[in-house]
């Protein structure tokens, strides 16, 4: 079974205008079974404001404005669970096949909000599995949430867009760290997460963070070949 027949519906965020990214997750989804199909594996066309409002960056608020409406579609659609995967997702050919084990194995475990991709360092397991976690969870590039978790959730992240910077209660923020203090505030919310992460991010250049050769007319694209060459390497 691929993937996204664990859960309901899959979408996939992707700026417009980075046919690049979108090659390079269109072939990742290939990789995995997965390829785009309506109404099942569907891609999101990212949103890109025009200021900041208040958030550390424009696509820091993008970013955020995304992965809400994203779960918004999904709470009007009324599915059971939806998986959000970020354009940069990179998931290597021994972790696909665990990735469908680690949930085959856990379809009938009961969470809120599912992790599968991230950074965090967990000991070493023989084999992935799937542990409750309470602590901050950084990125957001595989995770998935449930149906029963969406309405809160939406409720909470709408709060942060007009609350201050700053605001104890949540502000303006990333994405990750926003999921993160819902969370916390709502322990009852069970958090599930793959141990050990089971898709990382390509290295490709960023749409939130940008870096400083990146702007550097000529060099983004010089760049991007060389990123691909070591990712062939490596």
């Amino acid at each position: 079974m691929p993937l996204s027949d664990y859960f309901s519906l899959t979408r996939v965020i992707n700026l417009a205008d980075r046919k690049d990214r979108y090659g390079e997750i269109e072939q990742q989804l290939k990789l995995l079974g997965m390829p785009f199909a309506p109404g099942k594996v569907e891609v999101f066309a990212a949103q890109r404001p025009t200021e900041a409002a208040g958030f550390p960056g424009i696509g820091v608020y993008g970013c955020f404005l995304s992965h809400l409406a994203i779960l918004k579609d999904a709470r009007d659609r009324g599915v059971e669970s939806v998986l959000v995967i970020e354009d940069d997702l990179e998931v290597g050919a021994e972790d696909r096949a665990r990735l469908v084990e680690l949930m085959e194995r856990s379809k009938d475990a009961r969470w809120g909000v599912l992790h599968l991709g991230h950074i965090q360092e967990l000991p070493p397991v023989d084999e992935p599995r799937l542990i409750p976690f309470d602590g901050p969870v950084q990125t957001a590039h595989l995770y998935a949430i449930h149906r029963d978790v969406l309405p809160p959730l939406i409720e909470y992240l709408e709060g942060c867009l007009v609350r201050p910077p700053g605001d104890p209660v949540g502000g303006p923020m990333h994405y990750d760290g926003a999921l993160t203090m819902f969370r916390a505030a709502n322990p009852s919310v069970v958090t599930l997460i793959a141990q050990p992460s089971l898709g990382g991010q390509r290295s490709s250049r960023s749409d939130i963070t940008t870096r400083p050769l990146d702007k550097v007319p000529g060099v983004k694209q010089a760049l991007a070949v060389l990123r691909k060459l070591k990712r062939a390497l490596g």
